[in-house]
């Protein structure tokens, strides 16, 4: 027997099997949102500087390509994600349109594999700019499986230039945003341009919030520890305040996980799980 539900104000009735499908797509937009996040957290590595020789005389890079100004290095491992993401996302709109005909899920797929990756990589690529404003350029960019990667061989900067050079790639992630969601309001629903808006959003909201978080391998730690250096902190006593900060933040992240486990919804509970376990490790130093 399918028990049907109206919903208010149009006289349709709607299933509980379409509930269910609509309930299953809320978790694993979450699921992949969370998990989108603790791979930022993972292989981000912010100014991390050379070690050795290198860090006085960088050695030459063996890459042509420069966008911006700055040499980028593009590993294998990227263009193999770049598939892997095409694939992942073909799937989901199977799941989530089922009417849709293949060759709209395949490139309302792509074009939403390439917005979450312009998101991304465009966030390291603002960095560039807002170093290279702070008189302090980058030097490289590395695209690799993971998260970009960005390189300053030169670290005896001033708090201030540590500060800006931080800014950009949050700027950027929160007009990116702003811009998504009003064009995903503006579009049909239903639509493929509105789906790939609706991923346009996440990719920008979920890279700027992981990037303002208290940890110190993210733009928020970076933030936060020179901030409190500028206002007359030792760089070490900042470092320990960053790690509570973190540890803090990881554990709201687990108490959220555990809040959806208690619901049943076990997508979300897992991927906030993960994450603030992995929040924690950050925070500790044990992910570098």
């Amino acid at each position: 027997m399918i028990i049907c539900h109206s919903e208010p104000g149009t006289g349709r009735k709607r299933s509980t099997g379409e509930e269910s499908l609509q309930r299953f797509s809320v978790d694993i937009n979450l699921f992949i949102s969370i998990i989108f996040f603790a791979w930022l957290v993972i292989s981000k590595q912010k100014g991390i500087p050379m070690q050795g020789p290198s860090i006085s005389s960088p050695p030459k890079p063996s890459h042509t390509l420069r966008i911006l100004g700055t040499p980028l290095e593009i590993a294998p491992g990227f263009i193999i994600n770049l598939f892997a993401i095409w694939t992942v996302m073909s799937w989901y709109m199977g799941v989530k349109h089922p009417h849709w005909d293949w060759p709209v899920r395949i490139f309302a797929a792509g074009l939403s594999g390439f917005v979450l990756i312009a998101a991304d990589v465009g966030h390291a690529l603002a960095h560039s700019i807002s170093a290279r404003a702070a008189g302090a350029p980058m030097d490289k960019i590395d695209l690799t499986s993971g998260m970009p990667r960005t390189v300053y061989y030169d670290q005896a900067v001033p708090p201030r230039t540590h500060i800006l050079r931080a800014l950009g790639g949050p700027l950027y992630s929160a007009l990116g945003l702003v811009l998504s969601l009003v064009a995903r309001s503006l579009l049909p629903r239903d639509s493929a341009a509105r789906e790939v808006a609706g991923w346009s959003s996440i990719g920008h909201g979920l890279i700027f919030a992981g990037s303002l978080a208290p940890l110190p391998i993210v733009d928020g730690g970076s933030i936060l520890k020179w901030t409190l250096v500028e206002s007359g902190k030792a760089p070490q006593e900042a470092d320990q305040v960053v790690e509570q900060a973190g540890i803090a933040a990881g554990l709201v992240a687990g108490a959220a996980g555990a809040a959806f486990a208690a619901r049943r919804r076990w997508l979300p509970a897992a991927g906030l799980l993960a994450a603030g376990v992995i929040a924690v490790a950050a925070a500790r130093g044990k992910i570098r």
